[in-house]
């Protein structure tokens, strides 16, 4: 049973990554920012296509990378006063993301944040969204 389960899923998942491609899927958009040495960002969010608005408030150059989650990704560096915008795919799950500039450095000062998406019963390693 879980044999045809992760076929299925793998089965869904290719074909989601060819769906999305062609860009079917509306992306949310989430609004972030960064600034010496914290990220901003709501702490639930909804999973599915989303664009995630890099606002750099600080004077240093920041990046947005997810160092723990069930999505990985990473952003350029975004320098003082700019904007980047970054897509991604997201799934039900706990993410932490940091600016990994200098080497973690930023992360090292505590620049780093958490969020979820959906929830999971206690004892569970199954996330889900309503």
């Amino acid at each position: 049973m879980r044999f045809r389960l992760a076929c299925c899923c793998l089965v869904l998942a290719c074909a989601g990554g060819a769906v999305a491609g062609a860009g079917a899927a509306p992306s949310r958009t989430v609004t972030v920012t960064l600034r010496e040495y914290a990220i901003l960002l709501p702490a639930k969010l909804r999973p599915g296509p989303t664009t995630f608005v890099l606002r750099n408030r600080g004077r240093f150059p920041h990046d947005f990378t997810a160092i723990y989650g069930p999505v990985g990704f990473r952003s350029r560096v975004v320098q003082p006063g700019a904007t980047v915008r970054l897509r991604v795919t997201l799934v039900p799950g706990a993410y932490m993301v940091a600016c990994t500039v200098l080497h973690g450095g930023h992360l090292a000062q505590g620049m780093f944040a958490l969020f979820t998406i959906g929830s999971r019963s206690h004892g569970s390693p199954t996330w889900h969204y309503p």
